[in-house]
């Protein structure tokens, strides 16, 4: 069966309107202030510095609403994947946990059932939660109905796909399996939509409504309202061998289209009354490339792959204008975003709560950060402080190879790579020991793979 969109938002399938629930122990919490909401929204291979603030960035593309977003709150200048592809990062994030502790360390693979996720926090206390978009967690099923039962780690509603990539010609299913005809509209509109009209039938309940856009990732197809760059206008960075000025224009176009929708989805929020009360999120699971080092796409640890944006914002309680400079992973938003909603991180969580280094009058100690790839190019790198240090593997497991050593500080770029610079040994052998703790701490098999996660599971 299928609907068009316009009898899809006739249908009550929106989410809040079926009201289904995922679990007996969801339940309501008593609290003499309500809680804030929370529209955490993900973009598909967004790389730090495209955007139109912050240090380094490229100063061609243009995006004013993420650009608000940095004024009225915090831009964490320093976050990184957990891993540089879509599923091992989705499943970081919604998990806290690293690729190589759950088994999900490529793309097409299922979350193991017994993973406890961020919706399942939010569900339990009292939130209505929903994802829409896509998911890609869910095994290879393309674009893949995902059923509601514990297939949705958590969310009680789910408007969305398991993967895919095509724009104009979406694959959208609603919280009942019906597939929405909508050839032809942008993709992240509609999604923008869905998410505006979750808001509004649940502006007088806390909320967390997860939306997961698919650009800038390929196909690079923006809104042709916003293909408004083309190739004579590309600002090259430095380190870009490459100079696909074609390539870049389309990017930024991508870019730009999804920050109209992040306007619109904020404007909403205003609209709605809400704005006083709702923590909003903004990130990305991996970056792109885009032609940096003579490379493409991800999954490698350079800034431009492994180096994503992370912008929060929520009055009164986050400080306002402000550059959070402490490093942070993918795997500390889970335990972040709990505990700035008064919400209990669980122990499974690897990553830590790190909201002091955003809340007004608070601050909070550095400390490094881990970033793993076990199937295209078998690597690890850990930052810490200004230095990230890289070392490689192969497919045969050998012993790992130190690769890479970069000043980021002094080098923003990584055109200097002072892996074999005698002047820095000790910066070395300090940061392969902060590599080892990471190991040790997490259980890594590195340089060994990991057992990968099953494509489906019979429970």
């Amino acid at each position: 069966m299928r609907m068009n969109r316009r009898e899809f938002m006739k249908s009550g399938a929106m989410a809040g309107a079926s009201g289904f629930v995922l679990s007996n122990r969801s339940m309501d919490v008593s609290v003499t202030t309500r809680r804030p909401n929370v529209p955490f929204v993900l973009a598909d291979q967004w790389r730090f510095c495209s955007v139109s603030h912050g240090e380094n960035n490229d100063p061609v593309v243009q995006t004013p609403n993420l650009d608000k977003l940095a004024e009225e709150g915090v831009r964490f200048s320093r976050c990184y994947t957990a891993h540089p592809r879509c599923t091992p990062n989705s499943a970081s994030l919604i998990t806290g946990r690293f690729p190589h502790e759950t088994g999900m360390i490529d793309n097409d693979l299922m979350t193991p059932p017994a993973q406890r996720c961020i919706a399942h926090g939010f569900s339990e206390a009292g939130y209505k939660s929903h994802y829409i978009g896509k998911w890609h967690m869910d095994g290879t099923a393309k674009p893949g109905f995902v059923p509601p039962n514990w297939r949705r780690r958590g969310f009680e509603t789910f408007v969305g796909f398991n993967r895919g990539h095509s724009y104009f010609n979406t694959g959208t299913f609603t919280n009942d399996g019906v597939k929405v005809s909508a050839e032809g509209e942008y993709e992240p509109t509609l999604q923008t939509d869905y998410a505006i009209d979750f808001m509004t039938a649940n502006k007088d309940k806390p909320f967390f409504c997860f939306v997961s856009w698919g650009p800038p990732h390929g196909p690079l197809t923006p809104n042709p309202v916003f293909d408004i760059y083309n190739e004579s206008q590309i600002v090259f960075r430095p380190n870009d061998t490459s100079l696909n000025g074609s390539r870049q224009a389309k990017y930024f176009g991508s870019c730009t289209s999804l920050d109209h929708e992040f306007g619109r989805l904020m404007a909403a929020v205003k609209q709605l009354g809400l704005e006083d009360n709702t923590l909003v999120v903004f990130n990305s699971d991996h970056g792109d490339m885009g032609g940096s080092h003579g490379k493409s796409n991800k999954n490698e640890p350079e800034e431009e792959s492994s180096h994503v944006p992370l912008l929060m914002r929520m009055p009164g309680r986050l400080k306002k204008a402000a550059v959070a400079t402490n490093l942070i992973s993918t795997i500390d938003l889970m335990p972040t975003i709990l505990s700035l909603c008064g919400l209990e991180v669980p122990s499974t969580c690897t990553g830590k709560d790190k909201s002091a280094a955003a809340l007004i009058g608070r601050s909070m100690a550095d400390e490094s950060i881990y970033i793993e790839e076990s199937i295209k190019s078998w690597w690890r790198a850990v930052v810490k402080g200004r230095y990230k240090y890289v070392v490689y593997s192969d497919e045969t497991g050998s012993e790992p190879v130190p690769a890479m050593l970069f000043d980021l500080e002094q080098d923003p770029y990584e055109m200097d790579n002072l892996i074999g610079n005698a002047t820095f040994a000790q910066v070395r052998a300090d940061m392969q020991a902060e590599m080892d703790m990471w190991k040790q701490k997490t259980s890594d098999p590195f340089p060994a793979i990991p057992e990968a996660a099953k494509k489906m599971y019979n429970v």
